[in-house]
């Protein structure tokens, strides 16, 4: 055989081999983008459900689909965090406009939080970028242990308490912000015992930490990929600490279903919405100390 066809054979083969690599790359990531998706769905319908409670799911979720993909254990929280909060974006917005149609008064109480949400979250995002990330796991597992238990104690007490004034309610949302900062959550785990122990309704209050996700998620998003554009060692398609496949796979299973667990957080009562809630909190914490 000449060695022009020899040359002509072996170019053929690269540029099937490049095409047979391509097909595969692209395959695996359609693969991807698909368990992000059903990942997406869950979160989606418990943000809806439970008040944005979305990034109890999507953070413990990503952590296990991370170990899939290979991810540097020691990024893989902050990764997390920082998708989690940005897929709350979207998420947060569809399920705010799904509750305010049942015209649930919520800006009052939300107003005087909003200040301490919005620094807290900064200073949450900056702090977990020294933190490593399997001290920022157990945090995140024990907080919502200690969430969990304090609305269980609701659930046997009728005393409450009328809110407090603004620098109560501002240190209150500060709290909040930071929590979500450092854990990728939408603080609903807090704000919801705190609100309904303090006398606000169940049902305003899961719309009004609909209204603190929002705040969170845009504010934490943009806090993640500043303080990530730098890292080393992160994923393919990363924007700082927001991973995009999982961002994408996130967003649009939550825009899909969250008006479905809006709708029927509206048909159910508060003790049981309650209840569940608590439930729901255990179930993930027992996950992330396991």
């Amino acid at each position: 055989m000449k060695r022009h066809d020899l040359a002509g054979i072996t170019t053929k083969n690269c540029h099937d081999l490049k095409g047979w690599e391509n097909s595969v790359h692209w395959s695996a990531l359609l693969l991807i983008l698909s368990i992000y998706l059903a990942l997406g769905v869950g979160a989606g319908f418990l943000s809806g459900l439970f008040g944005a409670g979305g990034g109890l799911v999507m953070v413990p979720g990503l952590l296990l689909l991370f170990q899939w993909e290979s991810l540097d254990p020691g990024l893989a929280m902050h990764v997390a965090v920082g998708t989690s909060l940005a897929a709350m974006v979207p998420l947060a917005m569809r399920s705010l406009v799904s509750h305010m149609q049942h015209r649930v008064s919520f800006f009052p109480v939300y107003k005087k939080m909003a200040p301490g949400v919005f620094v807290g979250v900064i200073a949450g995002g900056v702090l977990a970028h020294f933190v490593h990330s399997r001290i920022l796991e157990i945090i995140f597992g024990i907080f919502v242990i200690v969430m969990g238990v304090m609305l269980l104690r609701q659930r046997h007490s009728t005393k409450q308490s009328s809110l407090p004034g603004v620098l109560g309610m501002s240190l209150a949302g500060g709290f909040v912000g930071i929590i979500s900062g450092m854990l990728g959550v939408a603080g609903s785990a807090f704000s919801v015992p705190f609100l309904t122990h303090r006398g606000v309704s169940m049902h305003v209050a899961v719309v009004v930490s609909v209204a603190i996700a929002m705040t969170v998620s845009i504010v934490g998003a943009i806090t993640f990929y500043l303080i990530g554009m730098h890292a080393s060692g992160l994923p393919q398609w990363s924007l700082g600490y927001i991973y995009l496949p999982a961002w994408i796979g996130l967003a649009i299973g939550g825009i899909l279903v969250a008006p479905l667990g809006a709708k029927i957080a509206h048909r159910i009562s508060a003790e049981k919405l309650k209840l569940s809630f608590t439930l729901f909190l255990f179930v993930v914490a027992i996950k992330m100390l396991a």
